[in-house]
């Protein structure tokens, strides 16, 4: 059971990466009168971005790492339904999305998906 706690890290840089991506393109999208190399050039020179990319890079290293522990079949089923999960919470939280009924019973539909996903495997 400790090694699906492992997955945890990865979700948080990637859902990090995601949240972040989406703020400051609200942000810097600003310069959509701009041309597309312009625009361009202000994503890779923001320091927040650059951070999210990072984040995302170290989640591939993590990742490597948690493929090496768990049958890939169970561990990316739990990789995504928890990234989703953090996403969408984040999203709401942070980013001032909507969060409606539907989308909670669908990230407890999927939570419980994994659960049973871990006690099949076990």
């Amino acid at each position: 059971m400790k090694t699906y706690f492992l997955i945890l890290p990865v979700a948080l840089l990637v859902a990090y990466s995601q949240l972040i991506v989406k703020w400051r393109s609200n942000s810097v999208g600003n310069y959509v009168s701009s041309t597309f190399l312009k625009s361009l050039l202000k994503f890779l020179t923001d320091p927040i971005i650059l951070s999210a990319y990072v984040a995302a890079l170290l989640s591939s290293f993590a990742w490597l790492y948690v493929v090496t522990r768990l049958p890939l079949t169970v561990a990316f089923p739990v990789y995504i339904g928890i990234t989703f999960a953090m996403v969408l919470f984040g999203g709401w939280f942070f980013l001032s999305e909507t969060l409606t009924t539907t989308k909670i019973v669908a990230v407890l539909l999927i939570l419980c998906g994994i659960i049973l996903g871990i006690k099949g495997d076990a």
